[in-house]
């Protein structure tokens, strides 16, 4: 009996969203996908990623940093893939249909008030849009988050013959351009939901959604599943 409590414990835990603590950034970051700045060495690790559907281990590892500055939020994530392919090249393609690493940012805690969906492919496509007044509702395609936004691919893109080890992402989405923000800029203590996902999907990939926090079902809006960003030095 002890052991099964721990285990329905233990897959309570894996079901709960997470509180990710964003670290101010001690330095200028340059954003070309490399995460070669000091700067990243304080952020804490987002993951792995699991399954969205059930919270199990993935196909491939997956993990985000977040870093804040006055103007910022920086977003890293590295995914790791043998075979690094992309068909989307143009912004504001369906890169949801392939494969994608995916933001959402929900600063006010409060659907109604909205929140904003941010995707990169490896090609270093970007896709956003925001939403207002609830999960799905009031989609605008025009909204742009002014994103700088990198990629770097340790291997060869949409080459199949060989072995890659994954691609990495690197983002710097100014707070003046995000919906629903309580104030200006954020402030040390303050909270913010979000969430982090990738998709493996496409030829050769094998079908997957990941999460940082899983939503349990079918919807990357799920909105009562995002994790909460608490903002420090």
């Amino acid at each position: 009996m002890r052991c099964l409590a721990l285990l329905l414990l233990c897959a309570t835990c894996a079901r709960r969203p997470a509180e990710y603590v964003v670290h101010r950034a001690a330095g200028p970051i340059v954003i070309d996908g490399l995460l070669a700045e000091s700067a990243w060495d304080r952020a804490e690790k987002a993951g792995p990623f699991v399954r969205s559907l059930d919270a199990k281990p993935c196909t491939a590892r997956t993990e985000a940093r977040l870093l804040w500055d006055d103007e910022n939020l920086y977003v890293a994530f590295l995914a790791e893939d043998p075979n690094v392919a992309g068909e989307f090249f143009k912004d504001d393609e369906k890169l949801y249909t392939s494969n994608a690493v995916e933001l959402f940012l929900n600063p006010s805690g409060d659907a109604a008030r909205g929140y904003d969906e941010i995707e990169v492919a490896p090609t270093n496509a970007l896709f956003d849009a925001s939403f207002v007044g609830g999960p799905r509702q009031g989609m605008d395609l025009a909204w742009s988050s002014r994103a700088r936004h990198a990629v770097h691919v340790d291997g060869t893109l949409n080459d199949p013959r060989d072995v890659d080890r994954g691609w990495t992402v690197e983002l710097a989405i100014p707070f003046s351009a995000l919906t629903g923000m309580p104030k200006p800029r954020p402030e040390r203590g303050d909270r913010w939901k979000f969430n982090l996902y990738r998709l493996r999907q496409g030829p050769g990939q094998p079908g997957e959604g990941q999460a940082y926090s899983p939503p349990m079902r079918g919807d990357f809006h799920a909105l009562d599943r995002f994790a909460t960003m608490r903002f420090d030095d």
